[in-house]
């Protein structure tokens, strides 16, 4: 009877060291996971900042090309803005 209860005692403290242990490890991959969501929410936070920026830049271009005059804005609009189409062969002509 005596060796029995030294038995269960043995597995008792064996069952406790290994649940320490586990929980150990579930605390070690729950500060991992934590500080991975620290990391991403800051990725996401520049990642936003930097779609503000190129979204300012986007709209300072616009305006900049928006100050540019076209001579024969018509044949733009219809495709003809290619150097070897007939509008555009014909501003090269008359340039020289």
């Amino acid at each position: 009877m005596a060796e029995q209860v030294g038995d269960m005692v043995t597995h008792i403290a064996t069952a406790a060291t290994e649940q320490s242990s586990a929980t150990e490890q579930v605390n070690h991959n729950v500060e991992a996971i934590a500080r991975l969501v620290r990391e991403s929410a800051v990725g996401a936070q520049q990642s936003a900042k930097a779609c503000q920026d190129l979204s300012g830049l986007a709209l300072d271009l616009q305006k900049m090309v928006g100050n540019f005059k076209l001579e024969n804005a018509g044949a733009y609009a219809a495709g003809d803005w290619r150097a070897d189409s007939p509008p555009a062969k014909a501003r090269a002509a008359s340039a020289r």
